[in-house]
């Protein structure tokens, strides 16, 4: 997904309360000091982190040839990521 415009949701188990955002997903990186956490760079100056520790990773695909990456966090927040639509305008 490197490179490509991406979608990701943000969910809060039990909760109303979510987010979304479209980008492109410039690179993904670890972070000092102990090159653990995980950095998602999209736009070259925004983002979000996870720490593999508290993070169970998914992946799922659609019926379309889609598939996602989905986060979900010790404490019940998930982020979901996913190509965004190259049928549907910017």
């Amino acid at each position: 997904m490197i490179g490509t415009q991406i979608k990701a949701t943000v969910n809060l188990y039990g909760q109303f309360f979510g987010g979304g955002w479209e980008s492109k997903l410039n690179r993904v990186e670890t972070l000092p000091p102990d090159n653990e956490a995980i950095s998602f760079v999209v736009d070259e100056r925004s983002g979000f982190y996870l720490d593999p520790a508290d993070t169970e990773v998914y992946v799922g695909s659609g019926s379309t040839q889609s598939s996602w990456l989905e986060f979900r966090l010790a404490f019940g927040v998930s982020v979901v990521v996913e190509r965004a639509d190259p049928a549907r305008p910017s």
